[in-house]
């Protein structure tokens, strides 16, 4: 183990390990089909975060669109317009965080993934209506309950590791190819970015720039927890120290 000297917190030399691994892992399979499955599901997150914030800010979502090629769509209608275009890359940022942290604690797998289930099923039959979308989410609310309820505590918290880590990833990646290299110029109209810059006048790249340091900084936070030894992991310091 390494201490860390001002804050007295251990690091776990494994995790660490592990970790780095993981990352290079998905670096070497992003374009392959296993990790397409969870692309899709982190632009399903990426679309529900805008609905998430719709209906927190007093609007509804009329309904959410995802498609196979990582393209999605979400419309809502009232709220606060500059908070919803906001959430979809950094809500979706926030959750792959949270459900990477939440990897370590093996004993809340089941009610982590009970959790996702019920969140994917609320979507299913209220906002998902094409035939794609429906079928996609139902085969990952049945994936969760496989993982949840059916499967060892330690292959649910490893995938609840994977879809952390590329949620997390991903949603880097996109906003940096979605925003910073295609450029203003380039952008889709429906980028969120560009529709946050039509609300305020602030230059889309701009914002997707602190888009991008904003999710890069929360990504090595998680990190950083991620390497230290868990609860329950201390060191037990022995007799007479």
């Amino acid at each position: 183990m390494a201490r860390d000297s001002e804050q007295g917190d251990t690091v776990s030399v494994p995790r660490l390990l592990a970790q780095c691994l993981l990352i290079c892992s998905v670096f070497y399979l992003w374009t392959s089909p296993v990790i397409q499955p969870i692309k899709i599901m982190v632009v399903l997150f990426h679309e529900m975060s805008h609905g998430l914030m719709a209906l927190l800010s007093g609007g509804q979502v009329l309904r959410i669109i995802i498609t196979a090629d990582e393209g999605g769509a979400c419309e809502t209608q009232g709220g606060m317009a500059l908070l919803i275009v906001s959430a979809g890359y950094l809500g979706s940022m926030f959750f792959g965080g949270l459900i990477l942290y939440l990897s370590r604690f093996r004993g809340c797998v089941p009610v982590i993934f009970t959790f996702l289930t019920l969140v994917v099923a609320s979507a299913i039959v209220t906002v998902l209506h094409d035939p794609y979308s429906r079928t996609f989410a139902t085969a990952l609310a049945g994936s969760f309950v496989f993982l949840g309820l059916l499967s060892p505590a330690v292959l649910g918290a490893l995938v609840l590791k994977i879809l952390g880590t590329v949620s997390c990833l991903y949603s880097i990646f996109d906003i940096y190819w979605d925003i910073l290299a295609r450029g203003s110029a380039e952008a889709p109209a429906e980028n969120d970015a560009v529709a946050f810059s039509q609300l305020t006048g602030f230059p889309a790249t701009s914002v997707g720039f602190l888009w991008l340091v904003a999710s890069a900084l929360y990504f090595a936070f998680v990190l950083r927890i991620m390497i230290r030894e868990a609860p329950g992991e201390a060191r037990t310091a022995p007799a007479g120290a």
